[in-house]
């Protein structure tokens, strides 16, 4: 009798501590899964935000092309020797003949050239002049039917947004008796304030133009058409698209 008493005893007891055991704590599951939540979203937001930062740094940088920009469209690099300045490709010209490859925005003939510049005629025949740069100045009104531009001789390159390295002119502007670009240093600074053309570079040698390809008289495009020039749709930039051109002196 005594042994069936205590093993009752016993089976009240282990109830007892089955029913008094620990419990799961579902508040602070509930917490902890806001927790959770709170830093998931705290997370995402964070994200978010530093891709918008990245997003704004990467619109600046391309903003700016080989270190010009169309605030500051000119870049002078005395050791390299040359000038970067900042124009706009004008795509028109991928099926337009011209003589045309550089001119002023604000010049009379701004929309005549492939390159629309962002700098003055003035502007770039000082900073060519800065870089240790000669104007040739051996051409004039009179003579320009048979005389080719002299002055230091200029390595054209091209960098465009999405554009690995740079570009040498002769791959994106072609001639079409296959002669690269003899671009050189004209010089002709009263001229170009004289006529307000806003010439930059000619494809042609010219006594108004800052410089011209040396390598043809003027009127060998429109007059003689001893040459034409294309451009290579699919080596040019999209249309508008802005374009950093670098004149090395040679």
């Amino acid at each position: 009798m005594k042994k069936i008493i205590f093993l009752a005893m016993l089976l009240m007891v282990s109830l007892l501590l089955v029913a008094c055991g620990p419990k799961t704590d579902k508040t602070t599951d509930k917490t902890e899964d806001t927790k959770t939540a709170e830093s998931t979203e705290t997370a995402d937001t964070t994200d978010t935000e530093k891709t918008d930062d990245e997003n704004t740094e990467t619109a600046d940088a391309e903003g700016t092309i080989a270190g010009v920009s169309e605030e500051n469209p000119i870049k002078i690099d005395k050791d390299a020797k040359s000038v970067t300045i900042y124009t706009k490709y004008n795509g028109k010209f991928e099926t337009e003949a011209t003589r045309h490859l550089v001119i002023c925005k604000d010049g009379k003939l701004s929309d005549k050239s492939i390159f629309s510049s962002y700098v003055s005629p003035t502007d770039f025949y000082n900073a060519l002049v800065e870089v240790g740069a000669e104007a040739g100045n051996n051409m004039n009104a009179d003579n320009a039917a048979t005389t080719k531009s002299e002055g230091s001789k200029l390595e054209l390159t091209l960098c465009w947004a999405g554009q690995e390295g740079s570009v040498a002119i002769d791959d994106v502007v072609k001639d079409s008796n296959g002669k690269a670009i003899d671009m050189r240093f004209s010089g002709n600074i009263d001229p170009s304030k004289e006529y307000n053309t806003g010439c930059i570079s000619c494809l042609d040698s010219c006594f108004v133009g800052i410089t011209s390809n040396g390598e043809y008289p003027l009127g060998a495009i429109e007059e003689t058409k001893e040459v034409e020039f294309s451009v290579d749709a699919d080596k040019a930039p999209e249309d508008g698209a802005p374009v950093a051109i670098t004149y090395t002196v040679k």
